[in-house]
């Protein structure tokens, strides 16, 4: 006697990010890089641009929060960066829209600043990009593992796990990295994905193809 079986064989994940994908991520960490690159031949400007809480809340200078992602120390500190948000950016964008990134990446990686500079002193200074970098890997780890519904649940989760492992825990601690930052970025990531996916869950599954698929059985 022939069963039937739902199968479901693609996804919005399944085909490949939209085509200027590649280009506004490039472009956008083109820009990081500039910026960065500024900051280092003028130190006025590395001053003007980064963020501590007291420039911010004393200060007033909310906008530090948003411009302090840009700023970054050497050109080590840089390239690990941009190299990550090149990644996600392409598919981030690609994937889910402009309004997700870069703009509600860059929001979210500005509250994660903020949160992050209230549990240091007043003249701490937080710079780079590696806030945005965890936020951004979060997030889509999170999409990923609610929506690749190809891939078997038990599947996703190692690959997520697996990932988080590689990535996200350090093998070496250095002093001057804020790990803070990046678990509170983490943090807000995940909530923001799950927000993002419950919000449009409808909309996520009624791009799923399904397929019956017929299997053979005994009664």
């Amino acid at each position: 006697m022939e069963k039937s079986e739902v199968r479901i064989t693609s996804t919005i994940l399944s085909g490949k990010p939209k085509e200027e994908s590649a280009p506004v991520s490039i472009l956008i960490t083109m820009v990081l890089v500039f910026i960065s690159m500024l900051c280092w031949q003028d130190q006025e400007l590395f001053q003007l641009l980064s963020a501590s809480r007291q420039q911010v809340l004393a200060g007033v200078e909310f906008w530090r929060l948003l411009t302090t992602i840009a700023v970054h120390a050497d050109l080590s500190h840089l390239a690990v960066n941009a190299g990550f948000v090149v990644f996600f950016g392409y598919l981030l964008y690609g994937y889910f829209g402009f309004w997700i990134y870069p703009i509600a990446m860059l929001i979210l990686a500005s509250l994660t600043t903020l949160v992050s500079l209230l549990t240091y002193p007043p003249q701490v200074v937080l710079i780079g990009a590696s806030g945005l970098v965890y936020l951004m890997m979060s997030f889509w780890l999170v999409m990923y593992l609610f929506i690749q519904r190809t891939v078997p649940f038990k599947k996703r989760l190692l690959r997520v796990i697996g990932i988080t492992l590689i990535v996200f825990v350090p093998t070496t601690v250095h002093p001057e990295v804020s790990y803070r930052t990046h678990a509170i970025a983490s943090g807000v990531g995940i909530i923001a994905a799950i927000a993002y996916f419950q919000s449009g869950k409808k909309r996520f599954r009624s791009l799923e193809v399904v397929e019956l698929e017929m299997i053979d059985g005994l009664e």
